[in-house]
């Protein structure tokens, strides 16, 4: 994050248990939404200092979506982070995920400008050789 500028990153897969934040170290602090019953899934925000004194607010919605709010110069921003089930998942997880997905979209307010982040799991085109 240091030697690209990076001030937020979204990271998937990250195989945490549990919820919470982090101070990481002076110059950086992370959100994190794992599963508590297994090590698999789970999303994180590493943020550095301006956007992790910017935020509003943030919530774990589940173990593979999070939401965290800022305070911009010109309008408030909201992200989104997920990871999506995969083709092989069951359709009901699959289901259940957009449906939540859907539910966190609807929620964001109107004016803030939304940012959609995350592993989608999608693949282009029907090659299905790897």
């Amino acid at each position: 994050m240091i030697q690209y500028k990076i001030d937020i990153l979204a990271l998937s897969e990250v195989q945490w248990t549990g919820m919470g934040e982090k101070r990481i170290d002076k110059e950086h602090f992370i959100i994190y939404s794992g599963n508590d019953a297994t090590r698999d899934q789970g999303v994180t925000l590493p943020l550095s200092n301006a956007p992790a004194q910017a935020m509003i607010s943030w919530f774990p919605v589940s173990s593979r979506i999070i939401t965290a709010r800022f305070l911009g110069s010109h309008a408030k921003l909201s992200i989104v982070e997920c990871y999506a089930p995969t083709n092989e998942a069951s359709t009901e997880d699959k289901q259940n995920f957009y449906n939540e997905l859907v539910g966190v979209l609807k929620d964001i307010p109107r004016h803030d400008v939304l940012c959609l982040l995350g592993d989608l799991n999608a693949k282009i085109g029907n090659d299905y050789t790897f």
